[in-house]
Order: structure tokens, then sequence, then C-alpha cells
């Protein structure tokens, strides 16, 4: 009973009882579902893994036996090998263990049947006939074999055998398949099952459900028709009978109460009610005020706010397209414009616009100085136009509609015109009071483009300024009276190697320090500028300090005050480097020691030897001697002195040089002759590896080369040894290289070899004499020849030194030609050009240059001529006037004949297409114009590289021909 009444005075209890009576039918359901077809899966699955595993075994068997009959075939096919002999011995092993695995699974007469099978099988192969055939085949009987395979029924065994397993695998799938079938059809009684007594259960659950839904809602339905008479305002007795105990019984009592109540108290509140419409209707008076009161300050707040965006992008930036674009924009909101632009009234128009197309805006531009801008300059106030929109304004709209331009000034502080601005929109004019406002904001723009004016103004003078600094040689520093750098040039900044941006606002223990990492003289150079800098003394204005990276430099640095209004406000440091007249001067100091020297050592002689000839009485042959010493040292000191003049007369491009072609060899050989007989100690080899040893130059120059360079090899090589001269080609040059066994030089001095009064500083060169012009006249008349000169060394193993000249291909000179054989021999040029002006032209240059020159304008005939004559070389126009053939086609038509194809083809067009000549076969493209001396040194070049069968005349310089 307790019980009962607890579950009826709730109705959660109730809807509960039920709700767990529901789940706990339901998963007792489920449950014994799952437990039923968890057993026929199990059944399933111990069945299925057995037939799995005969058919499993049943397979290895096949394979086995298989794979044992085609070891025994290959054992009788490779002549009795005993490794596939041994293989069917391993398979029949796996045979027997797969019959006990059979044996250990089988279950039915099927299996057993199919194991005495495979036994007999086994029994009558492995048993009887593989062993019976290899003891024949062993012993040569291979027909037995053969009886045994064909007559003996051996093949149609081993077949019936194949078809055994093949049976009983199916008999097996087909028990596998049974086995699925069952337990299918066992799953779907079960789900029909539990369909059924879900059905069952979903009934009684809604009959249940009913039946409590209806003893809720009878009584919420009296509750509500209840409701609705009060709200109605109708009086009403309301009672209930049902004598319920739970949440709903309760709630009738209340509800009557509740009605009783509200009927005591409902004259009350109507007149309540009465009172609240009239303060609703008061109240809703002073909302609409609040309302446009509202309105109003939400329109000022966004005015200023427009105002506002207006002064901060005017005035966050300084620059002015920025400026103009912030300016532009944010008008248009402030007016409420549709379109507008702002244009600066300077020679550069620079603009900014909105709602315009870049055509609109250039005609804009374009008109500025006429019609309504013309207007604007006199009034200097805004003023605005009503007019009719066009088409492209108007857009899909038909009806007839007008634009207002408002036209506003920018007035800078000198009352100058500094900007216009122009605004447009649409169906709205724009107020007097709006122009007044406008016109105030104009001027805040003009402040701001003043502004900026001042700020490019004083940016291009401090750039200016900066590129002032720039060029200056000096390194440049400008620091205030605390040390911090305010200002650099890019000279101190290659000296300190640090970017412009990080040397600048650095502190003075910041930049010291940049600068000391680099000096060895550090300390010294900090005790100076703090002197100047920390101490304010002034004893001491400059210092020399020594840089070590990122060059060997030496640099003077002196600082000077910068005061204003006689107050000290920074101070200028100058860093200058003499590295050069550093050098000049320990040049000129080792140059003063070296010639007094060399002079005084030959002068000494002379005058000492002269001293006994004239004071003591000699012998003939003592005489002679001392003679001889005078004559040498007089021929020394005028070596040095030729030195010294050839030196200035090349510097100051005063040195002449008479050039003819000659040949190399003669000449080396005669100066090797002369070393090696006053050097024995030195044995100078000489290889020649080409034939073409012809060159261009002064044969005493040339000469000087030669001498300076095996003087220095043999001066340099003071313990003797040998002097290896090679004589060779290297792509378009003829080389000579001195090689010696001596000191060789520091990698250190390399660079500084060929400067004048230079001489490597040790104790070992010391001791040898000489003035440091030889290397340097060397370099000098190398480079009047169009050549150079290298060197390789290696410190205490030796030096090369290489000269290279350009190379020249040709024979003997021919100086004694017969007068009426003048152009035979000479280089043979037809020149295809139709224009007779530039072919003259180009006629004459190459025929002052000793070339044989015949002119053609018409295709065909030139290339007739051509092909008649051969010439040494063709100049060759693309573009004839004359219809026929053009220089492409004159190109193409060479290059496909073998005895053409080598002729030597340059092109001279006003075409542009080099890499289509260049494609075809041309050996150069000269585009127009060019100097015609250009088209004679090509042709030149050309042949004098190519290894020509026949004889090719090279003239010379003086108007004779090589061959």
């Amino acid at each position: 009973m307790k019980l009962d009444k607890y579950i009826k005075t709730s109705l959660a209890r109730q809807y509960g009882v039920l709700t767990f009576t529901i789940i706990l039918v339901f998963s007792l359901l489920v449950a014994a579902l799952m437990i039923y077809e968890n057993s026929i899966l199990d059944n399933f699955d111990s069945e299925s893994r057995k037939l799995e595993v005969k058919e499993t075994i049943v397979s290895d068997l096949d394979y086995s036996f298989n794979l044992a009959i085609s070891e025994m075939r290959a054992y009788f096919a490779y002549k009795g090998e005993e490794t596939y002999y041994n293989a069917v011995l391993k398979q029949r092993d796996k045979v027997v263990g797969k019959i006990e695995e059979l044996e250990s699974v089988a279950d039915t007469e099927e299996d057993v049947l199919f194991i005495q099978q495979t036994k007999d099988f086994y029994q009558y192969y492995f048993e009887d006939i593989m062993p019976k055939s290899k003891a024949l085949y062993d012993s040569n009987q291979e027909d037995q074999v053969y009886q045994i395979a064909v007559n003996q029924n051996g093949s149609d065994t081993i077949r019936t055998y194949q078809d055994n397993i093949k049976k009983y695998t199916t008999k097996l799938e087909e028990q596998l398949t049974i086995l699925k079938d069952e337990q299918r059809s066992k799953i779907a009684l079960s789900q029909t099952l539990f369909g059924v007594f879900l059905l069952l259960l979903i009934i009684a659950m809604v009959g249940f459900v009913r039946k409590m839904l209806n003893n809720i809602g009878i009584p919420l339905n009296k509750l509500t028709l209840a409701a609705g008479q009060i709200t109605d305002g109708n009086p009403i007795l309301f009672t209930d009978t049902s004598n319920r105990q739970d949440e709903l019984g309760l709630l009738s009592s209340a509800f009557e109460k509740m009605t009783k109540s509200i009927q005591d108290k409902e004259q009350d509140l109507s007149a309540q009610n009465e009172e609240l419409l009239a303060q609703q209707d008061e109240l809703q008076a002073q909302q609409t005020e609040l309302e446009e009161a509202l309105e109003i300050a939400q329109k000022r707040e966004l005015d200023l706010k427009r105002r506002n965006d207006l002064v901060k992008g005017i005035a966050n930036t300084l620059d002015k397209q920025k400026v103009l674009d912030s300016i532009v924009q944010t008008m248009c909101e402030v007016i409420g414009a549709d379109k507008g632009v702002v244009v600066v009234m300077d020679r550069t128009h620079q603009h900014a616009s909105i709602g315009l197309s870049s055509e609109g805006v250039e005609q804009f531009i374009h008109n500025i100085n006429s019609g309504e801008i013309e207007k604007l300059k006199d009034l200097r106030k805004p003023y605005t136009i009503k007019r009719e929109c066009n088409e492209e304004e108007k857009g899909f709209h038909l009806a007839k509609s007008y634009c207002y331009d408002l036209y506003m000034p920018v007035l800078s502080s000198s009352g100058e015109m500094e900007a216009i601005m122009v605004y447009s929109r649409y169906s709205t004019s724009f107020k007097e009071d709006e122009l007044v406002e406008y016109d105030g904001l104009s001027k805040q723009i003009a402040i701001s483009l003043d502004k900026i004016h001042i700020f490019e103004h004083s940016e291009e003078e401090r750039l200016l300024t900066q590129d002032i600094l720039d060029t200056i040689n000096e390194g440049i520093q400008l620091i205030d009276v605390k040390g911090k750098v305010i200002q650099v040039n890019q000279k101190i900044c290659d000296i300190i190697e640090c970017h412009r941006d990080t040397l600048v606002d650095d502190s003075y223990e910041k930049w010291l320090s940049r600068l000391t990492n680099s000096v060895e003289n550090k300390q010294e150079l900090k005790q100076f500028f703090d002197s100047i800098l920390i101490d304010g003394k002034t004893d001491q204005s400059s210092f020399i300090y020594h840089q070590h990276s990122p060059a060997n430099r030496v640099v003077q640095v002196y600082c000077e005050p910068l005061t204003r209004a006689g107050e000290k406000f920074g101070t200028v440091i100058v860093h200058r480097d003499i590295t050069k007249e550093y050098e000049v001067d320990v040049m000129k100091s080792e140059f003063v020691s070296t010639v007094s020297h060399e002079l005084r050592t030959p002068l000494a002689s002379v005058l000492g030897f002269t001293e006994l000839m004239l004071n003591k009485e000699l012998k003939p042959e003592r005489q002679r001697k001392y003679l001889t010493t005078i004559y040498q040292e007089a021929k020394r000191l005028t070596a040095l002195i030729n030195d010294f003049l050839d030196v200035q007369r090349m510097e100051a491009g005063k040195q002449t040089y008479d050039k003819k072609y000659d040949d190399l060899v003669p000449l080396i050989m005669n100066i090797i002759e002369t070393y090696q007989v006053n050097n024995p100690s030195h044995t100078i080899h000489c290889d020649i590896q080409t034939s073409n040893t012809m060159v261009l130059g002064d044969k005493d120059k040339i000469g000087q080369v030669f001498n300076n360079l095996i003087s220095n090899a043999i001066k340099y090589s003071p313990d003797g040894g040998d002097i290896l001269i090679n004589v060779f080609e290297e792509g378009p040059n003829l080389n000579v290289s001195v090689k010696d066994q001596g000191l060789g030089i520091p990698e250190d001095a390399i660079h500084k070899l060929f400067t004048k009064f230079y001489r490597v500083d040790n104790s070992d060169r010391r001791r040898i004499g000489g003035t440091g012009l030889g290397l340097a006249i060397v370099k000098e008349i190398m480079k009047a020849h169009e050549g150079d000169v290298f060197v390789q060394s290696v410190l205490k193993e030796g030096s090369t030194f290489t000269v290279s000249f350009p190379l020249v291909i040709g024979g003997n000179l021919q100086d004694d030609k017969p007068h009426d054989q003048e152009n035979k021999g000479k280089v043979n040029v037809i020149i295809v050009e139709d224009d007779n002006s530039l072919a003259n032209l180009l006629q004459t240059e190459l025929e002052e240059s000793h070339f044989y020159v015949k002119i053609y304008s018409n295709g065909e005939e030139a290339l007739a001529a051509i092909k008649e004559e051969k010439p040494d070389a063709i100049v060759l126009d693309i573009m004839l006037e004359e219809k026929g053939l053009d220089g492409w086609e004159i190109i193409k038509e060479l290059k496909a004949i073998d005895e053409f194809k080598s002729i030597p083809i340059f092109i001279s067009t006003a075409l542009d297409e080099k890499e289509k000549g260049l494609a075809l076969g041309a050996n150069e493209y000269l585009i127009k114009p060019y100097q015609p001396s250009k088209l004679s040194k090509l042709i030149l070049q050309t042949l004098l590289k190519k290894d020509w069968s026949g004889q090719i005349l090279i003239p010379s310089e003086n108007g004779d021909d090589n061959k």
C-alpha cells in the first residue's frame, strides 16, 4: 500500500516506472537475441575453420605432389642432377607431414576415404614408381623409364589422384557453403522473432502511455477551459471531483483558490490598469522626443567621427599620396558625395580620386587651367553647380535627374591655391551652411598639405646634403656632444664595414668599438678620441691609424668642433684614406735608397779604376782589364738611366714603337745565347711547341721584355739551376713562359710585382741589386703590343712569368713582288651592299688595310661572282632593294656547298636578328651604323685565326704583304 501511494502521488514516478519496465523488457529481449546469435556464430566459426584447415592441407598436398613430380622430371631432363632429386625427397617429407595433419582433423567418411587415397598414391609414387624410375635412369635404361610412364599407366594414376584432390576440395567448398546457408537461416529466424517480440512490446507501451496521457489530459483540459473563462472576464466556479493525489490534484486545488482571489481583486486591477494606460501615453510621448534627440546626437557623432577620421588621416602620415587618398575618401563620407577628386596645383598634378575612371581623371587634369577651375581661382571659395545627369551617371534610371557638383579650393597659409577639390552627389543639393562647414575642413586640409610641403622640402635638402657627403672620398661622421652619431656618409660605412642605418644613432662606445675592432693601433686611436671628444683637448687635431680589415689601409682622422651662437653642439670627424700617399712615401724612401746603391756601386768602380790608371803605371793587360770593367759599369749606368727614361716616357704616353711582323724564335735564341755565356751556373732550355711564332711588334722593345724576364730568372736563382723557356699557342694567343727554380715570390707580393720601384721586402732579395723598374717596363711594353704578362710562383720553389701576344699566322715577308701583280695574293673580299655610299665607304676602309675589294648590289650577280672567284671573305647585307635573292638565301646556298661553306661571312645590316645570322653560319654580325674600321679588324682577326690550306697574304704596316 505504501509503494502504491508513493507512485500515485507523483507523475514523474509513474512515468519512471513505465519507462523502467519498457527498458527492462527490451534489454532482456536484446540480450536473448545476442546470446542466441553468438552461439550460432561460434558454431559457424568452429566448423568453417575446420573446413579451411582441410582446404589448406589439401592445397599444400597438391602443391607438394606437383612440385615433386616437376622436380623428378627436371631430374630426368637435366641428366641426373642430384639437386632436383633431393628436392623430390624434401617434398616427400612434406607430403608425409601434411597426411598426418589431415588425419588429425579428419572427422567425416569423405576425409577418411581421401586420406586413404592419398596414402595409396604416396605408396605408389614415392615408394614404387620414383625409386624404380631413378634406378633405371641411373643405369641408363631410359626406355624402361618411358615404359613405366606410358605403358604402366603412371601418368593416368597421377591424373586420377589429382581428380580425387579436386573432388575432395569441391566437397569441402560445398560443406562450407551449406554451413553458411544454415547460419544465415538461423540468424534470419532469430531476427524475425526479435521483430515480433519488439512489435508486441511497442503495442503494450502505446496502450500504457495512452492511458496515462488520458489521466493527465482530461484534468488539464478542464484547467485550460477555466483559464480561458478567467481571461475573458467571465465568473466561474471551478470544482475538481477527481480526488487525485498527484501534482494535478494539487494544481486543481491551487487553481480553484487562485480563481477566487482573482475575482476578489479584479476591480482593484481594473483601476490600476486605467492609471497605467495614462502613464504609458505619457511615456510614449517622452520616448518620441528622446528618439528624435538621439537621432540628432547620432548624426552629430557620425559627422564628428568623419571629421576626426579626416584629421587623423591627414595628420598621421607625411606621405602625400596617402594623405590625398585619405582626403578624398573621408570628404566623400562627410559630404555624402558619390564621387570626388583632389588635385595638387603644382607641375606634378599629384591627385587622388574615388568613383572616377582613369580617363575621367586624365581629362580633368588636362583641362585644369580652363573652365570652372578658372572661376574657382577667381572666387577662392566653395561654390556649387547644378546640372543634368549624363547617361553614365543615370545608370538604369530613365527619368530626368540632376547632379550637384561642389568645387572647393585649398588655400595655403600664404593665400596660394595649393589644391582643388571637386565632389558630386545626386538628387541632393548643397546648402549654404554646409558650404561654410566644408570651407573650414578645406583649411584643415591646407594646413596638412603645408606641413607635407615643408617636410618634402626639408627631406630634399637632407637628401641633397647626404648625396654631397656621399660624393666625398673622405669618411665623415657628425656626432653630438655626447658622442652619439647623427649623420654619416657612405665612405665611413665602407671604412667601418657596416650599413648606414646601423651606424646612425650609435653611442660613442658602440661606434668606437666597431672602428677599433679592425685597427692595429687601437689603444692609441681610442686615447685620441677620448682626449678630443671627452676631455675637450685641442692640442692634437689629427691622428693616423692602420686598418687591417675590410682592407689594409692607412687612414688619417681629424676632428673639427661645430658651434652655433658660440655654443658647441657637435663634432665633425673626418677619416681620410692616405694609403696611396703613405705607400708613395715608403716607395720614395726605398727608391732613394735603391737608386743611391745602384748608382754609387758602378760609379765607385769607374772612379776607383780611373784613379788607379791615372796614378799608376800599369801593364797593358791590366789596363785593358780595368778599361773593360769601366766600360761594363758605364753600360750598367746607361741601362739604369734608360730604364728611368723608359718609365717616364711610357707614363707620359710619349714612347714610340716601330712595329713590324717578326719571328720571336731567333730573337729569343740570341738573348739565351748571350745569357748562357755569361752565366755558366745556369742552364737555359728553350722548348718551341708551335710553328706560328710570328708577332707584330717592335723588335727592340720585345727584346727588352725577354732580357728583363731572363735576367730576373737568373738573378733570383742565386744558387743556379735550370731555366725553361716555352713557346706555345693558347687560344688566339702566342705565349712565351720563363720558368726558374729560384727564390719564388710570396703570395701577398704578386699583385704588386708590376708596380714601379717595388721590390719584395726580405733579406734574400735585398742582397740582389735592382731598381724595381724591370717588370713595370715589361707590363707597359706588353700592353702597347695588345698583350699581357702573368706570373705564377711558389715560395722557395721558383716562378713562371708568361707573356702573351696576339697570334699571327703567316710566313716570310715578300717585299719584292712585281708591280703588275699588285693585287695578286692579297685578301680578296666581296661586298654585297645595295647602299652605294656605304659600299664605297667600306671599300675605301678595306683597301686602306690592303685588301682587294669588289662590290655587288644584286644578289644573283654576287652569288655568281662568289662561285667564280671564291673570295677569302664576304661582307653581306640582308635586305637588298632589287628583286631576287636576299642575304638569307645567299648564306643558305653557300653553306649548302662544301667548296664554299668555309668562306667567312660578315653580315652588315640594319636588321637586329643576330641569333638567326649566327645560326645560319655567319662569322660576325654587325648592326648599322658601325665604325668601318671595326669591319677590317674583324676580317683580319678571323683570317689570322684560320688555318688556311692555300696562301693568303696578310697586310703589313708599311703596305707590304705577308704570306
